[in-house]
């Protein structure tokens, strides 16, 4: 039995993959020794938590969606087996576990990457 997300999870590989070159760019900005300086919000680390957040709340949509229309196939069928009702279910969590991996995985580098911003734009007095 193959494991599917259906075409809504290419959207989240996007968005993952997006996120790690977000993510290796601010690394190699922050911790690069280059001069940290104060960012407009498209600029700076926020986007990489943003589309984390995105991911999870998609993968979540995605799966609400697949279960209407499995319930109306559901519906419309004479016979359908508990094996495959269960199958479809399983299938189901694909997209919101990928979507929580993609923002715990953000939701870390955007710490990291924080925590750095924080500490060069504003010294300690």
């Amino acid at each position: 039995m193959q494991m599917m997300g259906g075409p809504f999870l290419y959207l989240q590989i996007i968005v993952l993959v997006l996120i790690v070159i977000l993510a290796v760019q601010k690394f190699i900005r922050f911790y690069g020794g280059a001069e940290i300086r104060p960012m407009p919000f498209l600029r700076s680390h926020h986007p990489i938590l943003f589309l984390g957040i995105f991911s999870f709340v998609w993968g979540m949509f995605t799966q609400l969606a697949g279960i209407i229309i499995a319930l109306n196939a559901i519906i419309e069928a004479a016979d359908i087996s508990p094996q495959l009702v269960l199958l479809g279910l399983r299938n189901s969590f694909v997209s919101p576990v990928v979507g929580i991996s993609t923002l715990l995985f953000s939701a870390l580098c955007w710490g990291i990457l924080h925590a750095k911003y924080t500490r060069a734009v504003k010294p300690l007095d």
